[in-house]
């Protein structure tokens, strides 16, 4: 049984991680370089993913206090903390005359377990768990409740504090990396689906690397270039997918089909010029459009015939099966949607060597993306995700 690499699938029409300029005067906002669809945008600059409300840093807090730490018991053996999960609660420190920051931190983080509390330097360091926006946790002075320091565990706290080096009523915060941003219309261009992304603030002086990863129209991808048909490996349960039987049979007929006649490198017979149709004229002096296409999928089919044949008989120890072998193509029929001439939907009917039928559709032709966008969202679902134009399965 043959088998080749499955490689082709219908194509996401998405782009990941492109370049994108910034402005170098306003330095808010970001351009793409071809027009996007919907709102799934993903924004990285400096290879950092930023969220639309912004990029902000993990609020941290550095004991000023070197390690090993003398702490007493009834003394200085107090601290007091709120990490704005519930009311601010009072820690107990681990008590020692030499105690060390990473043992210190371990026993911390054990009491607190809403921080990432490690040691670093021998010093210990207060972390959030997550990028803080705003303030995330406090070390509250007991003084601004006990006035008068009155309570024995006000001088404990206070004594605490001192000990592991953290100012009573200190705040942490997280510092903001990067502005929240919008996806919106394009000011300076008169095409309605132009997209930018504009910053709430300027970036600083040192502009970042901004990249994009987004869905565009077929018409400007770059992976199918319109076809709606992708050509690339693919990993299923951490090792290449592969095809065989009459899927295989399916994507090398494609392959014939929808690869441009003399752009093959060394078989510039490989392929057919249903590609050199795209934007063509409806009619010409040799005939319609449609019978034009028509006879290039025949084409096609009768050069893979002659190719599976060849395989068959020279290279027997690849056993090529009924199931993949191409008997006879038994129907073709072109039609033209009404509502948009630029493109031909082709439905063949193929015979394996088993006698077993496979109906494909292709689409040919590159339809106007604003129609698709917007005023027929049905074309969407005909042109990209509709059951009959799936490959496989």
């Amino acid at each position: 049984m043959s088998y080749d690499f499955a490689t082709e699938k219908v194509c996401s029409h998405q782009v990941v991680l492109e370049s994108a300029s910034i402005d170098a005067v306003s330095k808010d906002v970001v351009r793409f370089q071809r027009p996007p669809i919907g709102s799934s945008v993903v924004l990285y600059l400096n290879g950092v993913e930023v969220p639309p409300g912004g990029l902000y840093s993990f609020a941290e807090l550095t004991t000023t206090t070197y390690e090993p730490f003398r702490i007493t018991s009834g003394k200085d053996d107090l601290i007091y903390v709120d990490t704005g999960s519930g009311p601010p609660r009072i820690v107990q420190l681990l008590i020692g005359t030499s105690v060390r920051a990473s043992d210190l931190a371990r026993d911390l983080g054990i009491k607190i377990p809403e921080l990432a509390i490690t040691a670093e330097n021998k010093r210990v360091v207060f972390r959030s768990r997550a990028p803080a926006r705003g303030q995330s946790f406090s070390f509250p002075d007991p003084r601004w409740s006990d006035k008068t320091s009155s309570l024995i565990s006000t001088a404990r706290i206070v004594g605490g504090f001192s000990r592991i080096g953290v100012i009573p009523g200190r705040v942490v915060s997280g510092k903001k990396l990067f502005p929240s941003w919008d996806l919106t219309g394009d000011p300076q261009s008169t095409i309605e689906t132009d997209r930018i992304i504009r910053l709430s603030d300027p970036l600083p002086n040192s502009l970042p690397i901004a990249q994009l990863t987004y869905q565009t129209a077929p018409a400007n991808c770059r992976r199918c270039f319109g076809i709606r048909i992708e050509f690339d490996y693919s990993i299923l349960n951490g090792t290449y997918e592969t095809v065989d039987g009459a899927d295989l049979l399916l994507q090398e007929l494609d392959k014939f089909m929808f690869t441009k006649a003399g752009s093959h490198w060394k078989w510039p017979w490989l392929g057919s010029h249903l590609v050199d149709k795209i934007g063509g004229k409806a009619s010409s002096t040799s005939g319609t459009i449609n019978s034009m296409i028509s006879m290039d999928v025949s084409k096609a089919f009768s050069t893979y015939q002659n190719i599976k044949a060849q395989q068959a008989q020279n290279f027997q120890f690849q056993n090529v099966t009924d199931e993949e072998f191409p008997r006879s193509m038994d129907s073709v029929s072109v039609t033209t949607p009404p509502d948009d001439p630029t493109v031909a939907i082709v439905t063949a009917t193929v015979s394996t060597r088993s006698f077993r039928p496979i109906e494909l559709k292709r689409v040919v032709g590159n339809p106007n993306p604003f129609s698709v966008l917007g005023q027929d969202p049905t074309q969407v679902l005909r042109f990209a995700s509709q059951p009959d134009f799936l490959l496989r399965g």
